[in-house]
C-alpha cells in the first residue's frame, strides 16, 4: 500500500494528494495564518511559496505525503490539509500531523474523520506505531489525540526551530498497531455520534 495513493474519503472528507492544483487554494485560505505559526523554520527562507515548494519536494524524496482536505458535502471544497510524515518501513513507523482544518468545521467530527483515514491508511500500509508530534503548547491538538487513544510518551525540549525563529519544546504521542486499531474503532463511533 503506497502512503500516500489517492482514495481516502469518508463521509465527512476526502483527501487527495497536495499537489500544484491546490497551492492558490491553500494561499487564499485561513490556514496560512494558523499553519504560519507552527512550521518548522527551512533552508530556502520563510515564504509562502518556498514552504510549498518544499512540502512537494518532500514528497518526491518520501520524506512528507501532505493532503488537501476536501468537503465532499460542498462539491469537493478545499477545506485544510494534513500530512502522513517520516515513514519508516524498516521500523514500521509513521507520523502523522500538520492537520489543519477551517475554524468553523472544528468540533463537527472532521478532525475525527481525518484522523481515521491517515490511522488507517498508516495500518494498511503496515505501520506497528502510529506517532503525533505536536508543540506542546498546542494543547487543544494533544487532547484531541489523546482523546483517540494516543498516549503522550514525552516532550523533547526545544527540538524544533520555528519560522519565526523561536525553539519548541514538542510532545510526541503515539499508538500501537493494537492501540491504532482500536482507535479507529473510537473514530467511528465519534464520527456516527457528530452525523446524528
Amino acid at each position: 500500500m503506497d502512503l500516500h495513493a489517492p482514495g481516502l474519503q469518508n463521509e465527512l472528507v476526502h483527501l487527495e494528494p497536495l499537489d500544484e492544483r491546490f497551492r492558490e487554494q491553500l494561499r487564499a485560505s485561513d490556514a496560512v495564518n494558523s499553519i504560519w505559526l507552527s512550521l518548522p523554520a527551512i533552508q530556502r527562507g520563510a515564504g509562502f511559496d518556498a514552504y510549498y515548494d518544499h512540502v512537494l519536494k518532500q514528497r518526491e524524496q518520501g520524506e512528507i505525503y501532505s493532503f488537501a482536505v476536501l468537503d465532499p458535502n460542498d462539491n469537493d471544497r478545499f477545506v485544510g490539509v494534513t500530512a502522513l510524515l517520516s515513514p519508516n518501513k524498516m521500523h514500521r513507523r509513521v507520523r502523522l500531523g500538520y492537520t489543519w482544518i477551517e475554524p468553523h468545521l472544528r468540533g463537527r467530527g472532521v478532525y475525527a474523520a481525518i484522523q481515521k483515514l491517515l490511522i488507517q491508511r498508516a495500518l494498511d500500509w503496515g505501520a506497528k506505531r502510529v506517532e503525533w508530534y505536536v508543540e506542546e503548547r498546542n494543547t487543544r491538538a494533544i487532547r484531541a489525540i489523546e482523546s483517540l487513544g494516543a498516549l503522550k510518551e514525552g516532550v523533547l525540549r526545544e527540538y524544533e526551530k520555528f519560522a519565526d525563529g523561536e525553539w519548541v519544546d514538542v510532545a510526541v504521542l503515539s499508538m500501537l498497531r493494537d492501540e491504532a486499531k482500536e482507535a479507529i474503532r473510537r473514530l467511528t463511533a465519534i464520527m456516527a455520534d457528530s452525523e446524528a
